[in-house]
């Protein structure tokens, strides 16, 4: 071997040695490429599919805990269910709080079918003994003693009811063949079957003995997706291969520092900017076109990271800020503001009667309305002002202003904005329409209390303190606006209501 490299040329050995060179970095970052986005694009999946059951969990535990099947089998939940995209299959489980009994409920939310997988074997007679028993009782009660008629009567329906769910539950628990195998371990709350593309999601349950929510959903998309991300870097990968190979070809000895240069910069973690100034960019040989691709391929790299943070950064619904993007902006926009001498106005705004609204028009027109409060908010802030959707109907903003006056006036002009849309809403009693509750803090600090301020803290403090205040809306019949002050550092524990006003 060593008497064969004496007989290659110094062009063959350039040749040779840097089209090894090559491959290698150019495996090294396709392999590192690939394990990167498959690994995001997975935990993106399983986020959503997080996301999507973080509104179930405080329902599902009170239900565990207080054995109340008749919550988790109403229409309205197979309805919410239904509603997620992709899932496949949920199974609830836990333990009572009370009796420590077992619950066990399954869903298949695309057929709409559920049943209870916790019956015990005398459940079933228990059930039939006491409607016979309910049955032979209505015929002893005379037909004048209307009320106790009545009472037996709403107590009949009650117990039939509840013979059906436990006789549909015998037959769906018999006849129904469960797919997938629940894993063993979750990283750390979701498991992927690469088998299947089925991703596996498991949340735990609030209640004092605790249980499980277990999710099945079609992840088929990220089969797609590793196909797609595959037959993208073999293929970018060949072709910088290939322009590796034709711009080695051509070398002389003068080129070997710029390929070395090109070499170690890709054995760094950089991105395309740091390539700026990079002086085989100006070239128009091969040199410089693989400079260029490099640099292509960064861009894109770069590209699709900030595809994927906008993502998470943005409510997907509404376009507002995402509670995550709040909980990173939060205080440094406060601590920014502060720092120059403005007063600052944290204000969380909760549509009235949203869940009524929702069973009386639908989900659909849910969506839609969060889209038309979302804007009517946004219409009424400056660009420097930030607004979030914290969660389901509930919207945080961050505003700054010269005083509190002013503070008090944009909440107003929200409070407002909203209600002028005129949705119709017969669900929020008094109004008839759609309309918010607005909770206000504001904090202004002087510059000595501007050193020593704790910003993090300030922002959990304003926090609670609007919280406090949209209590008192509420409580005073929504539609209105009530603000409070927190002045740093805290004195008490307690914040002065400003006032509601409407």
């Amino acid at each position: 071997m060593i008497a064969s490299a004496k007989k290659l040329t110094v062009s063959k050995t350039l040749f040779l040695s840097h089209l090894l060179l090559a491959l290698v970095i150019i495996g090294g970052m396709s392999v590192a490429r690939y394990e990167s986005e498959w690994y995001r694009q997975v935990n993106f999946s399983a986020t959503l599919a997080k996301q999507s059951l973080q509104s179930q969990i405080h329902p599902f535990s009170a239900a565990v805990g207080g054995i109340n099947y008749a919550a988790m089998t109403l229409p309205s939940t197979i309805d919410t269910l239904s509603a997620i995209e992709n899932m496949l299959f949920v199974e609830i489980s836990g333990v009572s709080d009370f009796s420590r009994k077992s619950v066990v409920v399954r869903y298949v939310p695309n057929q709409s079918k559920v049943w209870r997988a916790d019956l015990a074997s005398d459940e079933v007679k228990q059930s039939a003994d006491r409607v016979n028993k309910l049955t032979g009782m209505l015929k002893l009660v005379e037909s004048y003693n209307t009320l106790q008629v009545r009472k037996l009567n709403y107590l009949l329906e009650r117990a039939k009811a509840e013979q059906r769910l436990l006789a549909n539950s015998v037959r769906k628990e018999e006849t129904f063949e469960l797919k997938w195998e629940k894993p063993t371990t979750f990283t750390p709350y979701y498991s992927l079957d690469e088998s299947t593309y089925t991703l596996h999601v498991l949340l735990p349950l609030r209640n004092q003995n605790g249980g499980s929510i277990w999710a099945v959903f079609d992840a088929q998309e990220l089969r797609d997706f590793k196909q797609s991300l595959t037959y993208s870097i073999v293929l970018e990968a060949l072709i910088a291969l290939s322009l590796a190979s034709l711009v080695v070809y051509w070398v002389a000895y003068w080129i070997v520092r710029p390929l070395k240069r090109l070499a170690d910069s890709m054995s760094k973690t950089v991105n395309y900017r740091s390539l700026d100034g990079f002086p085989e960019l100006e070239r128009s040989d091969e040199i410089g076109q693989l400079a260029q691709a490099y640099r292509g391929l960064l861009l894109k790299i770069d590209q699709q990271l900030d595809s994927l943070r906008a993502k998470s950064d943005a409510d997907s619904l509404t376009g507002l800020g995402s509670r995550y993007k709040y909980s990173h902006a939060a205080s440094t926009y406060i601590e920014r503001n502060l720092r120059a001498g403005k007063a600052v106005g944290l204000l969380i705004c909760d549509i009235d009667n949203f869940k009524a609204y929702n069973d009386i028009y639908g989900h659909m027109q849910g969506d839609k309305a969060l889209v038309t409060v979302a804007a009517q908010l946004q219409s009424k802030l400056t660009n420097v002002d930030l607004a979030f959707r914290y969660g389901g109907e509930e919207f945080v903003i961050l505003c700054c202003r010269r005083d509190k006056a002013e503070l008090e006036r944009v909440g107003e002009q929200m409070r407002r904005a909203v209600e002028e849309v005129n949705l119709s809403h017969s669900g929020n009693a008094g109004y008839g329409r759609i309309t918010i509750s607005i909770g206000g803090s504001l904090a202004q600090l002087s510059q000595a209390q501007n050193e020593v301020a704790d910003f993090d803290a300030m922002v959990e403090s304003l926090f609670s303190t609007a919280d406090k205040a949209l209590y008192e809306c509420k409580k005073a019949g929504r539609n209105r606006t009530a603000w409070a002050s927190v002045f740093y550092p805290v004195q008490s524990g307690s914040y002065p209501l400003l006032g509601c006003k409407k």
